[in-house]
C-alpha cells in the first residue's frame, strides 16, 4: 500500500510497547486462532471415539397388515389369509468392537495432543515474527526521529550560510551545496517515514488489527535484553529438542500411528460383542395384547484374510512410522542449527554493539566540534553536513545491532524449547 507523506503525518498514531505486542500477537493472530480451532475439532473427535461402547435405544411402534397368501416356515402356502399385527415397545441394541474401542480412543487422544503442541509451536513462531517486526519498527522510528533532528539542524545551518553569503562572507556555491545537502536529508526523511508505515502495516497484519492508524513505539530507546541466562549448552541439546513443542507434536503423532497399527495386529484377536433386547406388547388390531421379549447376544471374531495375507495395512502404518521418525530426526538437526545460528548472531551483535557504540560516541563529538567550528567560520559547510550524515549512520548502526541482538535472544530462547 502506497502512502503519501501528508497521509502518514495525518494518520492516527497508536502507541504500543513490547509487552502489548506479545499479548496481542498471542490473542488476535488468525494463524493461532486456526490452530486453536483445529484443537477444538480434535477434542470433539476424541469425544466421538468415546461413544464406542454405548448402545442405541429404540422406542416406538410398528404395524403389519397382510391380506392374501402367506407362507409358513414349513413352506406351506395358506390362501385367503388376513394378518393384522401391532408391536408397541422399546429396547436397545449395541455392537461393541473391543479392537476399535481400545485403540481408536487412545489414537484420537494422541492426535489431539499433537494438534495442541503444534498450536504452541505456531504461537511461538507468530510471536517471534511480531517481536522482529516490532524491533524493525523501532529502528525505523528512531532513525526517522534522528533524521528529523538533522533536517532541522540543516535548515538552520543553511539559513546561517545564506546570511553569510548575503554579507559577502561566503561564496554562493557554499550555500547551494548546503541547500542540496538539506534537500537530501529531507529525501531520506520521507523515505524513512515510508519505511515506518511499512513496518507498522506488517505488524498490524500479524496482530490482526483492522485500522488505518499507524503503530508507533512507546519506548524511548532500545536496550540490550538478556532473555537467556548464560549461553546454550550443546551438551544438553537433546533436552532442547525434546522440549520443543514441534518435537512433542511429532512424538504424539508417532504414538497415534503406532496405536492405530495395533488394530491390524493384536487388535485382530479381540472380538466384537453384539447384544439386542426388545420388550413390547404384541397383538392384532383391537384385540388383547400380549408381552413379547427376546434377547440376542453374540461374541464374534472377524478374520480378514486379505489383511493377513498381504499385510497392506501393517506395511502402510510401518511406512508412516518410518516417515515420522525421519521427520523427527530432521527436526532435531534443525534445532541444533537454530541454536547455533542464534548463538552466532548474539556474538556478532555484541561485537557490532561495541563497534557502533564507540563509533556513535566519536561521531557525536565530531558533529559537536564541526558545529562550533562552523560558527567560527573555520570549517566548510559540507564538512558539517558530512558530520551529520556520519552521526546518523552511526546511530542507525547501533540501533540495528541492539535490535538484532534482542531478536537473537528471543530466537535462542525459543530454540532451547521455551514457549512465549
Amino acid at each position: 500500500m502506497a502512502y503519501s507523506q501528508s497521509q502518514m503525518q495525518s494518520a492516527k498514531k497508536i502507541a504500543v510497547n513490547l509487552p502489548a505486542i506479545l499479548k496481542l500477537a498471542g490473542a488476535n493472530n488468525l494463524t493461532i486462532k486456526q490452530y486453536e480451532l483445529q484443537y477444538q475439532l480434535s477434542e470433539a473427535r476424541v469425544d466421538k471415539a468415546r461413544e464406542w461402547f454405548l448402545p442405541t435405544i429404540q422406542v416406538g411402534l410398528t404395524m403389519h397388515y397382510l391380506n392374501g397368501a402367506a407362507m409358513q416356515t414349513t413352506g406351506v402356502v395358506l390362501k385367503d389369509v388376513t394378518q393384522k399385527e401391532l408391536w408397541l415397545g422399546g429396547g436397545f441394541a449395541g455392537s461393541i468392537d473391543f479392537n476399535k474401542g481400545i485403540f481408536d480412543v487412545k489414537a484420537k487422544k494422541e492426535e489431539s495432543a499433537a494438534v495442541k503442541f503444534e498450536t504452541q509451536a505456531q504461537r511461538n513462531g507468530v510471536i517471534l515474527d511480531a517481536i522482529s517486526d516490532y524491533y524493525d519498527l523501532m529502528v525505523a522510528q528512531f532513525g526517522y526521529n534522528e533524521l528529523l533532528n538533522l533536517s532541522s539542524q540543516a535548515d538552520t545551518l543553511t539559513m546561517q550560510i545564506k546570511l553569510q553569503v548575503d554579507a559577502g562572507l561566503r561564496y554562493q556555491s557554499e550555500y547551494l551545496l548546503a541547500q542540496t545537502s538539506a534537500d537530501h536529508i529531507r529525501f531520506q526523511l520521507a523515505d524513512a517515514e515510508v519505511q515506518m508505515q511499512k513496518k507498522s502495516d506488517a505488524l498490524l497484519n500479524i496482530l490482526n488489527i483492522d485500522t488505518a492508524a499507524m503503530l508507533v513505539s512507546a519506548d524511548t530507546g532500545i536496550m540490550p535484553m538478556q532473555i537467556v541466562q548464560g549461553t546454550a549448552d550443546t551438551g544438553v541439546m537433546s533436552r532442547y529438542i525434546q522440549n520443543r513443542p514441534e518435537y512433542k507434536s511429532m512424538q504424539a503423532e508417532l504414538n497415534s500411528i503406532q496405536t492405530e497399527r495395533k488394530t491390524t495386529t493384536v487388535g485382530l484377536l479381540l472380538p466384537k460383542f453384539v447384544v439386542g433386547t426388545p420388550d413390547a406388547l404384541l397383538g392384532t388390531f383391537g384385540e388383547p395384547y400380549y408381552n413379547t421379549y427376546t434377547l440376542d447376544a453374540g461374541l464374534l471374531w472377524d478374520i480378514p484374510i486379505g489383511k493377513i495375507i498381504y499385510r497392506g495395512d501393517v506395511k502402510t502404518y510401518n511406512a508412516e512410522i518410518n516417515i515420522e521418525q525421519n521427520n523427527m530426526q530432521q527436526f532435531g538437526n534443525e534445532v541444533v542449527q537454530q541454536v547455533a545460528d542464534a548463538r552466532a548472531q548474539i556474538k556478532l551483535s555484541m561485537q557490532q554493539m561495541d563497534f557502533s557504540r564507540r563509533s556513535l560516541s566519536q561521531a557525536n563529538m565530531a558533529l559537536e566540534q564541526s558545529i562550533e567550528r562552523e560558527k567560527l567560520g573555520t570549517v566548510l559547510p559540507f564538512e558539517v553536513f558530512q558530520s551529520e550524515q556520519f552521526y546518523a549512520q552511526a546511530e542507525d548502526d547501533y540501533l540495528k545491532a541492539v535490535s538484532d541482538y534482542n531478536k537473537a535472544e528471543y530466537q535462542l530462547y525459543v530454540a532451547m524449547g521455551n514457549n512465549l
